[in-house]
């Protein structure tokens, strides 16, 4: 009995870890408090997305912010017939900035592109060559800085890309394997993107 206690600590212990070292272990945790740019996408397919800016004027509203946010997300609904994006929350953050944070939830990556002014997809690799998205991205791995070879993006149609212009920190549903050039890997296992011009490619299992 107390063999079987130790084996099941052991592997207790080792989810915990998992949990911890997320880069190594599948997706990466968004924090509790988001004080910048965020996006992040389940393996569902559903995204949530976290905007911040400055709002340090005293004549700014943070209820107004909230309605107005809120308002063009029912506007959206009511024009594509189903509740596509929800506002989860208006908020000053509590750094002593003067920014706020608004999060968004949508249904899917189609959702989030309609919605905005920014370019998001997410799906298999396959998925994205038919959506129109360059297979033959210049992408780097984030083990060990190698490039991927062009033309062998094309040849893992059963991975999963995600495929953004935002800038922002960028929190995947799976193992991070490829970035693009330009994009980084932050110490929570998180891509960032806000040095990279363009698209960002990011390539996982």
């Amino acid at each position: 009995m107390v063999k079987g206690m130790k084996k099941l600590g052991k592997a207790a212990l080792a989810v915990w870890f998992c949990i911890v070292l997320l880069a190594g272990c599948g997706e990466a945790k968004v924090p509790d408090v988001v004080t910048a740019p965020t996006v992040a996408v389940s393996k569902e397919g559903e995204v949530r997305v976290w905007q911040v800016g400055e709002f340090d004027k005293s004549y700014y509203n943070l209820a107004e912010l909230g309605n107005m946010a809120s308002q063009e997300a029912q506007d959206y609904n009511s024009a594509a017939g189903k509740e596509a994006v929800t506002v989860e929350k208006a908020e000053s953050l509590e750094d002593g900035s003067g920014r706020v944070v608004v999060c968004y939830r949508f249904d899917n990556w189609e959702s989030c592109s309609g919605f905005g002014e920014d370019t998001l997809f997410y799906g298999t690799v396959k998925e994205a060559a038919v959506n129109g998205y360059y297979t033959d991205a210049a992408m780097k791995s984030v083990k060990d800085g190698s490039v991927l070879d062009a033309g062998l993006l094309g040849q893992s149609e059963g991975d999963y890309l995600l495929v953004t212009d935002m800038k922002a920190d960028i929190y995947c549903p799976g193992k991070v394997t490829y970035i693009s050039e330009g994009a980084v890997v932050n110490g929570d296992g998180s891509i960032s993107s806000s040095e990279t011009e363009g698209l960002v490619y990011i390539l996982m299992k």
